[in-house]
């Protein structure tokens, strides 16, 4: 009995270094799936607001004012009810100014490498597709007798939509708390890429294309070369990602995390730095293909 006290502390020592040695020597690579939603900073989001910039991008006046769609969109307004059309220079435009970002879903890849079983190096990509939508009134400034003042407004949509990718590279530390559980804490270098696939107004159900094709206005039948421009462009920040990682062997396990990017998003004349928030869930593999 008072060999095995004396022992103790010894092969409690062992055992402790022998758990501590393991975890050190812990490596290897990771693939991990993930899946979450991204809430966008409202920062950019006005870019879609049809006011367009001092280029003349995306300005749904530049569209509202060309003489053929306006004709368009009188015809929806008197199928509608309208009896006052729009005439040119006789009415006037307010756009929104407060546009923000529906959730968006998150969702792409993880690629890990384990230093120790605390310390790993982590890369990620992932997509979102973003849309922003509000409401903008045209006010027709005929005379219109007052019985008929509904018929002095007319209330449209706007619609911006965006594809964004998140690439980022950082270093992940892992902190016991069970053998099924884990605290995690991820923090590195976030870039980003923004590209504009839809600016488009609807009245009435008559939907119009204002992302800006070039400086000609089109003609119905006309030669009026247009373009596609790219809009949007690279951007760059820092992020960082707590949360907790459940074990369900040594080969499977699933991360519930939080991330808060603080970064850079490219948007012509509306670039701006803002947090965006992902929380989402990671399913990891590890040991089944490397």
């Amino acid at each position: 009995m008072l060999i095995a006290l004396a022992l103790s502390p010894v092969l409690y020592a062992q055992i402790v270094n022998d758990s501590l040695s393991s975890d050190d020597e812990y490596g290897g690579m990771e693939a991990s799936i993930n899946v979450g939603a991204y809430f966008g900073n409202k920062n950019t989001a006005n870019f879609y607001n049809g006011a367009g910039n001092e280029d003349g991008m995306n300005s749904a006046d530049k569209i509202i004012d060309n003489v053929h769609y306006l004709n368009m969109i009188n015809d929806v307004l008197e199928q509608n009810g309208y009896r006052y059309p729009l005439e040119e220079g006789k009415y006037h435009t307010e756009y929104p100014t407060n546009m923000t970002y529906l959730p968006s879903i998150y969702a792409g890849l993880t690629g890990r490498y384990w230093l120790s079983r605390k310390l790993g190096i982590s890369v990620s990509m992932n997509y979102s597709k973003l849309v922003s939508n509000d409401n903008f009134v045209i006010y027709n400034d005929n005379d219109i007798p007052p019985s008929n003042k509904e018929d002095q407004y007319v209330i449209g949509t706007i619609m911006g939509q965006e594809d964004r990718i998140n690439i980022d590279i950082g270093l992940i530390n892992s902190f016991y708390i069970s053998d099924k559980m884990r605290f995690i804490f991820e923090t590195g270098f976030n870039l980003n890429n923004t590209v504009v696939q839809a600016n488009k107004i609807e009245i009435y159900g008559l939907v119009l294309d204002i992302m800006y094709k070039g400086p000609g206005d089109y003609v119905p039948g006309g030669n009026v070369q247009q373009y596609e421009f790219r809009q949007g462009g690279i951007g760059y920040g820092a992020y960082m990602t707590p949360g907790l990682q459940f074990n369900f062997s040594e080969s499977v396990s699933i991360d519930l995390v939080s991330q808060f990017y603080y970064s850079y998003i490219d948007l012509e004349h509306y670039s701006n730095w803002g947090f965006q928030w992902v929380p989402f869930l990671r399913f990891n593999f590890t040991r089944l293909f490397f």
